[in-house]
């Protein structure tokens, strides 16, 4: 009997749970072993087993009753259980002193003077096509597809930098769906769960105060992160909800941001003609009505389509855990680490 009673570290939890919750069940213990006493045959080894069990723990029963609560808390530490006061104050302490620690990885640089069009219906978008290669992968267009496809993307920051690869300006959001999701899966405009939709809470905005942003349709205006953004016959990947969101039926030129096109199917991510794509869609309003490029990589040249000079270019990383980017004046890599 005894050999039941401690065959382990649980048995002895759950009986010491048990007598604490019910101490009526004290009486039933004192009164079992009083049955089994009575019942079992004098000189049998249950009856031996039940008087030895009496003389070393029947006397103690109401003394051990005091004890509970210190045998509790080391049984719950002993299986790393920590009471729910406990529990509470330990999340609001670590709440207190998060860091925003984690790993930062380069999913998509865009380079809008390098000849290359990184355009709304460029097949990047979606994952199905790596662009440029690693060594240029800060200094021209360049899409990791591993990173694209398989890195679970719960903060996207976009970050603002001249060849010299010294970060400018830098946004962080925090997506606000269930965790997890890649950019390719992200950008696949043809998914309704992320056509035309806001995913990104802002956590994080800065910038040099050398950092030019007048017309920048990123670090010029405020609000979170929308992508694919579709609106008739026209597509932007990535735009500011501050900025001018076009109803999805107007045919405009209005909304501008990252990866452009103001002529293909949206939804489809193809396009009708190639001569109004655009890298960086200013926010100016230039022309009144036309879009005016970031940089020299649009469509064919006309009154349609002008430009200004680049303020360098954008690369867009993404991390599973890192709340916030290396601040502004940090050089970058294709991997960044923060803490």
């Amino acid at each position: 009997m005894m050999a039941n009673f401690h065959n382990s570290r649980k048995n002895l939890r759950n009986y010491g749970t048990y007598w604490l919750c019910s101490p009526k069940k004290i009486f039933q213990l004192e009164r079992t072993i009083d049955l089994m006493e009575l019942e079992s045959t004098n000189g049998s080894t249950v009856h031996a087993d039940v008087v030895k069990f009496r003389q070393k723990f029947a006397g103690k029963i109401f003394n051990l009753v005091e004890d509970l609560f210190g045998i509790e808390a080391n049984l719950r530490e002993l299986y790393q259980e920590q009471p729910a006061e406990e529990d509470q104050e330990t999340d609001e302490e670590s709440n207190e002193t998060e860091e925003p620690c984690g790993t930062w990885r380069l999913g998509m640089n865009m380079n809008p003077t390098d000849g290359k069009i990184m355009e709304y219906t460029n097949d990047g978008w979606s994952g199905s096509s790596s662009i440029g290669n690693s060594s240029q992968a800060l200094a021209a267009d360049y899409l990791d597809q591993d990173v694209w496809n398989h890195d679970a993307a719960n903060y996207i920051a976009i970050v603002r930098h001249h060849d010299d690869n010294v970060v400018l300006a830098v946004k962080t959001f925090k997506i606000i769906y269930d965790q997890g999701y890649s950019l390719s899966e992200m950008f696949n405009s043809n998914n309704p769960e992320f056509y035309r939709k806001v995913v990104g809470r802002l956590v994080q905005d800065e910038k040099l105060s050398s950092a030019t942003v007048i017309y920048d349709p990123i670090f010029s205006v405020g609000g979170d992160l929308a992508i694919n953004w579709g609106f008739d016959n026209n597509g932007v990947r990535m735009v500011m909800t501050d900025g001018y969101l076009e109803a999805s039926v107007t045919d405009s030129y209005s909304t501008r941001g990252l990866g452009a096109h103001y002529y293909c199917n949206p939804v489809a991510g193809t396009p009708y003609s190639s001569s109004k794509a655009m890298e960086i869609a200013s926010t100016s309003t230039y022309n009144s009505y036309y879009p005016y490029a970031i940089g020299t990589d649009y469509g064919i040249s006309s009154v349609y389509y002008s430009y200004t000079s680049s303020y360098g270019q954008y690369a867009i990383y993404v991390s599973e855990d890192a709340s916030s980017f290396p601040q502004p004046g940090t050089r970058l890599d294709v991997e960044m680490e923060l803490c």
